[in-house]
């Protein structure tokens, strides 16, 4: 147990060190620039398992994963929005145009989204939220979190565990992308929140 309280307050102090910027996350240029998101995502997930994690045993409803994959939209051969990266599936991007082949099958597709549900989706919604929320709520926060970096979804946890909801960040994110991109994450978000707030599968 000494041990771990030690791992514990070492990583807490290069956390506090590395994100302290003139009043912490959120603003200015960041000391997290320049490291790779893999690096970030491991410190957050050991410090995350000595965390409470209220979601633990949650997963995405059938409704929430039927409006996910209505949403996303089936394409079996890789495209790009103009946004840095390619395309596959169900929304599976990827920087890197040769992570897939260039058309894919249906069962593949299938078995990415599958992976990406759980392990980018569900867990930073699991890794993040730190307060209980329905089954509606879950399924709204990982459908944001399905095609969203940690880092950025992060901010939308952050506003949910202060108990602000999600309103305000969604309307925010949609300036994260590009101009031409906009239309469509807003009309994503407004989704959404409407699953957030009223328990609406759109």
């Amino acid at each position: 147990m000494r041990d771990e309280v030690i791992v514990v307050a070492l990583l807490l102090a290069a956390y506090w060190i590395l994100t302290d910027d003139n009043g912490g996350q959120g603003g200015g240029s960041s000391n997290w620039d320049g490291i790779s998101e893999s690096v970030l995502t491991t410190f957050d997930e050991v410090v995350g398992s000595f965390s409470n994690q209220p979601l633990e045993d949650m997963k995405t409803s059938q409704n929430g994963i039927d409006m996910l994959k209505r949403r996303e939209s089936l394409r079996l051969t890789r495209y790009t929005l103009g946004d840095g990266g390619y395309t596959w599936g169900y929304g599976h991007f990827d920087k890197n145009p040769n992570a897939l082949p260039v058309n894919i099958t249906a069962d593949q597709a299938e078995a990415i989204f599958a992976d990406d549900l759980v392990n980018r989706g569900e867990k930073w919604v699991k890794l993040y939220v730190s307060v209980p929320v329905s089954q509606n709520q879950f399924d709204a926060l990982v459908s944001i979190a399905y095609n969203m970096s940690p880092q950025s979804f992060k901010k939308f946890a952050d506003q949910v565990n202060a108990g602000n909801g999600i309103n305000a960040i969604a309307d925010t994110s949609v300036g994260w992308v590009a101009s031409n991109l906009q239309n469509g994450i807003r009309n994503r978000r407004a989704e959404e929140k409407r699953l957030f707030n009223e328990g609406i599968y759109a």
